[in-house]
């Protein structure tokens, strides 16, 4: 094996972090960034403007709008006597969406020092991900000199104690989106529940009704490969075999039927000739129960909104409504053909292996070559259950790449030692558990603020206990009604005071907690991950952002090995 490279983050293109990136951020944060002094004699800035699908849905003269964010911030610049360098605009791209292309043009050249000022209407513009804003604002930036001003939040990086109101309001920005995902997700649930069908495509055998949508109808050509499939697998045959049936009969596989009648898909990006059947498209043909006439959905899913994995959920929490559609497979056959690859699995050399341990690179490991990932496979009895990652591709077939086949645990041995290297490198725990250990008091401050909310609401009552006195003494005669106008208007002003304080205090309070929350996220960083020795998925997720396998030397056997960090 080749020396390992392990390559760059490149900024051009950031990936969303989970719960412990974010806290290899901050453990970065201490070791490496230098804080500017000063204020940055501004010369150039730079302009980025953002406008997503649902800020599309609202009317065009709102604030939102792409014309007016421009207005607003080249109105902000010239005042100030600012140079524009260039506006950098995305529409339809969500806050999330680290593959922003004028977002990822605009933070190559901040990289490069081609401006001094990034300027955004507002945090929720530039990005609505915690991680994301971690990354570039309180990260990259302060490494290259940039300052961030977003002029609806009032955040200026330049500004003492600017740094922490950004992570504030980064966190509301992403709870809007968690909250968005979760309604858009119970709609979803809503009408599969009713039998609607949702998918962008419909499934292989079936197409979309024309007149409804939501409603999947037979395709008689398509139908007929079907049942033939089937057909084949219970007199015997095995998912590589049909495969190989189909391609020598000319059988255009599911992809290549949807480009040559004009259908949707999502294989757009590939020549017709090189679709072709692979075992495992007729593996998964097998697996739907769709084809019985019931509509099943919420097979698969992601376990959060940010999460670039899916995955397969049990049969009790799929979402299945009886008969909504023509069958093209009984459900006797149906039942069989699971029964069959029930038992098939169990007589299989290499099921053992496969079930004993799970991929903890699934999805991550890509062939150099083709693109496809590679997958998990044992090599049976004679090497002793030995597991290797396999091009998708060449395993199946449909690919001629030359994509190396590895050793799992070679794989993992050499990504835990690069990880380790990088923590030692990096992250000083024993700095940043010193740093926790100093820090402040939180129930006590907790305590203090509210006594003081407490105290303002006391306040806040006797103010409208002398109004309503007052109103009294004016009805009685006691005070005339001019006098009653004067007392009224001191009152109310003090009132409006205290209800502001009122309104600081509690921003104080939550301020505080979020603060607490995110260094119990890094004390629980600190306990679980200084010393690990076993590689587990979730740090993978945490650390990799994409594996390459290439060619193996014919004449050294090394082959090629390309990480990509997400640090």
């Amino acid at each position: 094996m080749k020396k390992t490279n392990a390559k760059p983050q490149n900024p051009t293109n950031p990936r969303k972090q989970d719960e412990l990136g974010i806290a290899i951020i901050v453990c970065l944060w201490y070791n490496e960034v230098k804080i500017l002094n000063g204020v940055t004699v501004v010369t150039d800035v730079a302009i980025y403007i953002r406008l997503s699908e649902e800020d599309r849905e609202k009317k065009e003269n709102d604030s939102e709008s792409i014309i007016n964010q421009r207005n607003m911030l080249t109105e902000y610049a010239s005042e100030r006597g600012w140079d524009i360098y260039e506006i950098y605009s995305d529409e339809d791209y969500s806050g999330s969406d680290a593959t922003r292309p004028a977002f990822n043009k605009m933070i190559a050249d901040a990289k490069d020092g081609k401006f001094k000022v990034i300027l955004c209407k507002s945090l929720s513009r530039f990005a609505r991900d915690v991680s994301m804003v971690e990354t570039y604002i309180n990260g990259y930036f302060i490494e290259w000199g940039i300052r961030f001003i977003s002029l609806a939040d009032y955040a200026d990086s330049s500004q003492k104690g600017s740094r922490k109101n950004i992570q504030i309001n980064s966190l509301v920005n992403q709870w809007y989106l968690e909250d968005l995902s979760e309604n858009i997700r119970s709609v979803m649930t809503h009408k599969k529940k009713q039998g609607q069908f949702t998918g962008a495509f419909a499934p292989y055998g079936y197409i979309k009704d024309p007149q409804d949508n939501h409603r999947l109808i037979a395709d008689p050509d398509a139908a007929a490969v079907v049942k033939r499939i089937f057909q084949l697998y219970l007199a015997g045959y095995g998912n590589k075999a049909i495969a190989n049936a189909l391609n020598n009969d000319g059988v255009p596989c599911p992809s290549k039927y949807r480009k040559t009648k004009g259908f949707k898909s999502n294989r757009n990006n590939v020549a017709v000739e090189e679709l072709r059947w692979s075992d495992h498209s007729v593996w998964h043909i097998l697996r739907n129960p769709n084809y019985t006439g019931d509509l099943v959905q919420g097979r698969y899913g992601k376990p959060t909104y940010k999460s670039k994995s899916i995955k397969e959920k049990t049969p009790g929490e799929w979402i299945v409504v009886d008969g909504v559609h023509e069958a093209i497979v009984s459900k006797a056959d149906y039942d069989r053909v699971q029964a069959t690859k029930a038992s098939r699995g169990l007589n299989n050399r290499n099921a053992s292996v496969n079930r004993a341990v799970a991929n903890i690179f699934a999805g991550t490991v890509k062939c150099k070559i083709c693109g496809r990932s590679l997958v998990l496979s044992g090599s049976g009895k004679i090497n002793k259950g030995t597991r290797y990652l396999r091009c998708a591709g060449r395993k199946s077939g449909i690919s001629s790449c030359k994509c190396a086949m590895v050793k799992y645990d070679l794989l993992a041995g050499e990504v835990t030692e690069k990880i380790q290297e990088i923590i030692q490198r990096y992250c000083d725990f024993g700095r940043l558990e010193k740093h926790t250990r100093k820090s402040r008091d939180f129930n006590s401050e907790a305590a203090a603020l509210k006594k003081s909310k407490d105290k303002n609401l006391f306040e806040q009552k006797k103010i409208d206990d002398a109004l309503s006195d007052s109103y009294v003494d004016k009805s009685s005669g006691v005070i005339t009604g001019e006098e009653f106008s004067v007392i009224s208007a001191r009152l109310k002003v003090k009132k409006e005071e205290l209800v502001k304080e009122y309104s600081y205090i509690q921003a104080q309070l939550d301020k505080l907690f979020s603060l607490q929350d995110a260094e119990s996220k890094v004390n629980q960083m600190i306990a679980q991950y200084q010393n690990f020795t076993e590689l587990n998925r979730e740090i993978v997720n945490a650390f990799v952002d994409v594996i390459y396998i290439g060619e193996r030397d014919q004449q050294t056997k090394d082959f090629d090995l390309e990480i990509h960090w997400r640090l």
